[in-house]
C-alpha cells in the first residue's frame, strides 16, 4: 500500500560531497547519526520512512486510529489507500464521506459521480465500483459476530480452502474464516487494519478500539495480526514496544527490547524501512510536512 508521503530532498548531503576541496572555506563535517541496534540499515527513501512517535503518544498517527470506531469508512478508507499516497487519498476520502454521509446515500450513489470525485487517484473506476458495492453489501448482510466467512490463502496459504464461497461458520468452529470477508473490495490490508482497529469491539471484548473495557485476560486482536504493509507494521512495532518487546514482522515472536532500545523509542524519530527492517534515528527530527497518515 502507498500511503501518505512527501519528498525527502538529500540536496544537502551531495552538496556537501560536491564541495571544491581547494575551498579556503573550512570544511564542514557531517553530522554522525546515532541510531538503534535494533533497527539497521538507514534509507535515505521518503517512500521508505514515517515519523515514529514516543511510545508513550496516545497515537501513532494512522487514518484507521482515526476511523475505528467507524469501520465501514475504516473499510472504505482502505480501498482508497491501497497503492496510492495519502497526501491524494486522504482529502478525496474525506470528500466522499461528505458528499456521501451514510451507508445508504453512497450504496445509492451514481458511479459516474463517484468516479468523477476520485479520478484524480488513478484505479478510479474500480475504486468507485468497489466502494458503491461494499455499501450495498454491508447493507444487505453487515459484519456480525458469529458469522464469519473466508478470505481464501489469509492469513496464510491454504487458510479458508475448507470453507464453502458461499458459506459461513460461527465462533465455535476453528476454521480460519473472518466477520468482514464477504465483503467486496476487502483483501489483506484491509482485513489486517480491520482486526487491529475494530474486531474486539464488534465480537464485544472491548467498549472501544483502544481496549476499554477489557476483561483482565482479554488478547488484544492486534497482538495475532502479522501484516505485510509497512505502516500497520511500523505500528504493530510500536505497541509492542509500550510492553518493552521487540516484535518480529515475519514471525511475530517478540523478546525482550533493550534498554537502549526503549530510550530511544520513548523519545520517537523517524523510522526507515529497507528490505524489511525497521531504522530509528534518535537524534531530534522535524517530521515532513504532510508526510504520514494523518489528517
Amino acid at each position: 500500500m502507498a500511503r501518505q508521503s512527501s519528498p525527502t530532498s538529500r540536496t544537502p548531503e551531495h552538496a556537501i560531497r560536491e564541495q571544491n576541496t581547494n575551498s579556503a572555506m573550512p570544511a564542514v563535517r557531517k553530522k554522525v547519526l546515532k541510531v538503534s541496534p535494533y533497527f539497521v540499515n538507514p534509507a535515505g527513501d521518503a517512500e521508505s520512512c514515517l515519523p515514529f512517535p514516543s511510545i508513550s503518544a496516545t497515537s501513532f498517527g494512522l487514518i484507521q486510529e482515526q476511523l475505528a470506531s467507524d469501520p465501514f469508512r475504516l473499510l472504505i478508507a482502505t480501498i482508497f489507500l491501497n497503492r496510492t499516497r495519502g497526501v491524494a487519498a486522504i482529502p478525496a476520502l474525506f470528500r466522499l464521506f461528505e458528499h456521501y454521509p451514510t451507508i445508504q446515500t453512497l450504496a445509492e450513489a451514481e458511479l459516474a459521480d463517484v468516479v468523477s470525485m476520485i479520478h484524480c487517484l488513478g484505479f478510479q473506476n474500480q475504486r468507485a465500483k468497489k466502494c458503491i458495492q461494499l455499501a450495498k453489501t454491508w447493507l444487505a448482510t453487515p459484519p456480525f459476530k458469529g458469522k464469519r466467512y473466508r478470505k481464501l490463502h489469509y492469513p496464510n496459504r491454504g487458510d479458508g480452502l475448507d470453507v464453502g464461497p458461499e458459506d459461513y461458520i460461527d465462533d465455535d468452529d476453528r476454521r480460519v474464516a473472518w466477520e468482514v470477508a464477504h465483503l467486496p473490495g476487502v483483501g489483506a490490508y484491509a482485513i489486517d487494519s480491520w482486526r487491529i482497529f475494530c474486531r474486539d469491539q464488534l465480537r464485544g471484548r472491548v467498549t472501544d478500539w483502544d481496549g476499554s473495557g477489557a476483561a483482565e485476560w482479554f488478547l488484544p486482536e492486534w497482538k495475532s495480526v502479522v501484516p505485510k504493509d509497512k505502516e500497520l507494521r511500523a505500528y504493530i512495532t510500536w505497541m509492542w514496544l509500550k510492553e518493552g518487546q521487540v516484535w518480529n514482522h515475519e514471525t511475530g515472536e517478540r523478546t525482550p527490547a533493550s534498554d537502549k532500545l526503549m530510550r530511544s523509542a520513548r523519545r520517537g524519530g523517524i523510522a526507515y524501512e529497507e528490505g524489511g527492517n525497521w531504522m530509528l534515528e534518535m537524534s531530534p527530527v522535524k517530521a515532513p510536512n504532510g508526510f504520514h497518515g494523518v489528517f
